[in-house]
Order: C-alpha cells, then structure tokens, then sequence
C-alpha cells in the first residue's frame, strides 16, 4: 500500500512558467492514492489551466476566496485543517514574500497563515531573483518557521540562460511531499545507512569492470526509511538515479571507496543495510594506459578479493545489520551461510534468473531469512513496497532491543 494512501495534501500552484510541472506533482500524488486540492493563483492560471487539475485530482480547484456566493469565506481555515501536508510548486518571488511576511490577499496565502500543517515550498525564477538578498532573506525566514525549501537545481532557464532557480524534476518534489506527509514516523530519531547500486574496478583508464546493479532496491530502501522518520545516509555507486530527498547521499566509486565511506559512518548508524552490489574481486593490476589490443593474445586479468564490508563490521557490531545476497543457483543455502557468517539480523535473497527480480527492474521477488530459522517468501512487487517491508523489520528490530534492555 502506497504511504500516501487517503493522505490530504493541498498543493498551491502560482504564477511561473515552471507550473506545468505542478501537473506531473498532481498526477504522481494521486496515483499514490493521495486526495489532492489544488490552489492556484490568478497568475497561475496564465500558464495552466483550471480544468487540467480539476480533471486529475476530480475535486473542485480553488482560486478566489469569495468568488462563489455558497462559500463561507472560511474554505482556508477548513482546507489548513484537512490537510496533512500543503506544497506551494513552483513558488515565485512574489508568494515567497507574502508568507514570509505574513500577508494573505488570497485564498493561498490566507491558507497559509492559518496552517500549522507540515509545509514544503518548491521555488522557481530566473537565478537573478533568486539570489536576490531580500528572497534570500525571506528563504531564511520560512527555514527558520519550519517551512521545508526543496532548492531548485542549477540548469536552463525559461531565457536560455543557465542559472540556479530551475525547479527540480517532478518525482523529486512528489517524493519531498510523501516524506513530508507519512504520518508513520516510527524510526524518527534514528541513524540508518544504507548502500546501493555497483561498483567499479578499473582495468586501465578506459575499462572496468562492473555488474548490472542499477541501486533501484538500495534508493528505495533508504526512500523508505526517510519518510519513517530516520535520519539516512545513502551510500551509492554509479548509478543514473537521482539523489533521494532528504537523504545524505555519498557518492562512491569503487569497493575500496564505499568500504572507507561505510567504515568511517558505521559507528554512529543504529542499522546498516548493505544493498548494494559490491565488486567481490578488483584488478591487481590497474594500468596507467590503455590497454592495447594484441589479435591473437588472450589478457589475461588477475584479480584479488575486495575487502568484504560485512563481515568487518560484523566483527565489532554495533547496530542492526541486514545484508542482501541476488544469487543464480543454490541462493537460498547461501543466504543461510551469510547469515550465520556474517552475524546478521536478517539476510533479504533474490535469485536474479527469475523474472521480475533482480537487476535493474522495478519490481524484486525477495525471501526475507530470519537468525531463527524463519523464511518468508514475498511475491513479486514494486521495489518500494519491498523496501517498505524491509523497513518494517528494521523497526520490529528495534522494538525487540529496546524491550530487551
């Protein structure tokens, strides 16, 4: 179930030329199963049309306060109270000084003084304005309310040039949002690390070698533990994924690399989940060139184990520990030797070969390996709802430690 199944978000659209990504937010929340309304400004409206929202979120969308004679006038206080979260994307200039400055001319920014909801505002304008002193004042002002800023990236702007204000991708606000709104914050407080996707062990300047990890399982796991509440670090290989919301992300390229990277945080996390595919073998020799190519020669490529990041920290283990192991044959015997070897708290198994699990699919066929013998098989479905089981006995875990102690 989607963690914004029956969640009220209001989101408020204005007057930029990025609000055609408003749409994209919309239709991403509400196949997430999430009621939304929609607040437009009068501005708004000369870049997107009423009748779009209307359609996508089948709920009637909100434009001047007292414009229908069978309102009350009070629709901003009612909508403050339903919602469980309120998004203002994109934001301009103009509304970022209203609310900072407590102004309310409309049913937007009325909603927004009555709200004590959680609140994310997603800015968008020309890099000039946006690194003006005053919205950079008024920025600092809403941060320091307890408004959450998703910064906008540095790319092409409406004028062909190329500045900070571009207004992030459609996902990355919807995923902002569902964070911002799981009411399910049963890990707050606590350190969680996760790692995904490959690495790569260089042959020679040009070669690698590498595997067909794409991080989708690891992103989503981390994903999953971000809107519970956990303070996350991500560490990830290459990969074409954007960095998760809300999340501290460490990027890596090779074993050695995220080996240091997950040594050097290990201490301070209370769980690790090491979904990541790390390269079991590297290249003795890394060589300075390229390699040229010899017709009728085999290369021959010599290679030492990586250190293997489990059981190091198994060794002296601090916190909960779950690994992974995407196997091709005998999967199930193996995951039950690494369990026991590398001291985990539960070992998540896929066999790679079966369709729907596995590398670079956005679904997994996953068995859940339990220290006490238990083996629970999961059907085939999305990544994140796997994820979210994961999450779930990180959190039962917990429970058990703490009762314990």
């Amino acid at each position: 179930m989607s963690r914004l199944r029956d969640r009220h978000i209001v989101l408020g659209v204005t007057g930029s030329i990025a609000a055609y990504k408003a749409v994209e937010v919309v239709r991403t929340l509400v196949k997430e199963g999430a009621d939304v309304r929609v607040l437009m400004t009068r501005e708004a409206s000369a870049f997107v049309g009423e009748l779009t929202f209307r359609a996508l979120t089948a709920n009637s969308v909100g434009t001047d306060q007292f414009i229908d004679s069978e309102k009350t006038g009070e629709e901003h206080v009612d909508l403050a109270v339903w919602a469980d979260a309120i998004a203002i994307v994109p934001a301009t200039a103009n509304i970022i000084g209203k609310i900072a400055n407590g102004l309310g001319d409309d049913l937007l920014t009325t909603l927004m003084l009555a709200c004590d909801s959680p609140c994310i505002v997603a800015p968008a304008m020309n890099f000039r304005m946006w690194k003006n002193p005053a919205v950079q004042n008024n920025i600092e002002l809403l941060k320091s309310r307890g408004i959450n800023i998703i910064e906008p990236e540095n790319g092409l702007l409406a004028n062909g040039e190329t500045g900070e204000g571009r207004l992030p991708d459609s996902d990355s606000i919807a995923e902002a949002i569902a964070i911002l709104a799981d009411p399910n914050k049963d890990l707050a407080g606590h350190r969680i690390l996760v790692s995904a996707g490959p690495t790569e062990e260089d042959i020679d300047p040009v070669r690698y070698v590498t595997n067909r990890s794409s991080g989708k399982m690891g992103y989503a796991i981390a994903r999953s533990a971000a809107c519970r509440g956990a303070i996350v670090t991500l560490v990830s290989g290459p990969t074409d994924l954007e960095d998760p919301y809300g999340i501290i992300v460490k990027r890596i390229r090779t074993a050695k690399e995220m080996c240091e990277v997950v040594l050097k945080y290990h201490d301070e996390q209370d769980a690790i989940i090491m979904a990541a595919a790390v390269a079991d073998y590297s290249p003795i020799i890394q060589a300075d060139q390229k390699i040229k190519k010899e017709s009728t020669s085999p290369l021959e490529l010599k290679m030492n184990p990586t250190r293997d990041i489990l059981k190091e920290i198994s060794t002296h283990k601090r916190s909960i520990l779950i690994g992974f192991a995407a196997e091709t044959h005998d999967g199930i015997v193996y995951a039950r030797d690494k369990l026991v070897d590398k001291n985990l708290d539960l070992i998540v198994y896929n066999d790679i070969t079966t369709e729907g699990a596995g590398f670079d699919t956005d679904t997994n066929i996953v068995t859940l390996i339990h220290p006490d013998g238990r083996d629970e098989a999961l059907p085939k479905q999305p990544k994140s709802v796997v994820a979210d089981r994961i999450i779930d006995e990180v959190v039962r875990l917990f429970r058990e430690r703490s009762s314990v102690s």
